[in-house]
């Protein structure tokens, strides 16, 4: 009974520290001035959830924080839950195949993968969608600056999370190089 309980527990605390990571998203990383609003706490909430935990737990992510962002957004809905369903998919596949260990280097070469995919798609999706007569979007600015955006608070926030993750378990692998 006691498991159980704490199981319960367990399953509210996350769902209800996703809706809070979603909403603080929604409505205030988004309404940030300049390139502060490139901080994307969703999509780093998902690959950390995938790094430090599990398939399982990262599509739970996905699920709440990709329903309170259909909530708050202004795209069709289904367009973020589809968006993190196949960055976590690919995610998950260079974790799976490409990474060999769960390191610094590798928690950071995931999110910079996840990123640039998330990115991917979602402009994909974004054209195939909405007007055609706009130009590829490729070829435009504000693609590049968004990504480059995200980019970089993703790794700022990627370097930050893994030293606290690091701090409070031993499980991980150093992220220096050792000598024998």
């Amino acid at each position: 009974m006691n498991l159980i309980l704490k199981k319960t527990w367990q399953v509210v605390f996350y769902s209800l520290l996703i809706s809070v990571v979603a909403l603080i998203q929604a409505s205030f990383i988004n309404n940030l001035p300049g390139w502060l609003q490139d901080i994307n706490l969703l999509l780093i909430t998902l690959v950390f959830a995938l790094f430090f935990y599990d398939f399982r737990t990262a599509i739970a992510v996905a699920l709440i924080g990709g329903f309170w962002s259909e909530i708050f957004s202004f795209n069709f809905f289904g367009f973020y839950l589809v968006v993190l369903f196949f960055t976590l998919i690919f995610t998950n596949w260079i974790l799976r195949t490409w990474l060999t260990n769960r390191s610094l280097y590798s928690f950071l070469v995931l999110i910079f993968l996840a990123t640039l995919f998330y990115n991917l798609v979602a402009a994909f999706m974004l054209y195939w969608f909405s007007d055609a007569s706009a130009s590829f979007f490729v070829w435009r600015w504000p693609f590049w600056s968004v990504l480059a955006g995200q980019v970089f608070w993703s790794e700022l926030a990627g370097l930050f999370l893994f030293g606290l993750a690091a701090s409070l378990t031993r499980r991980f692998k150093p992220f220096f190089l050792e000598k024998n």
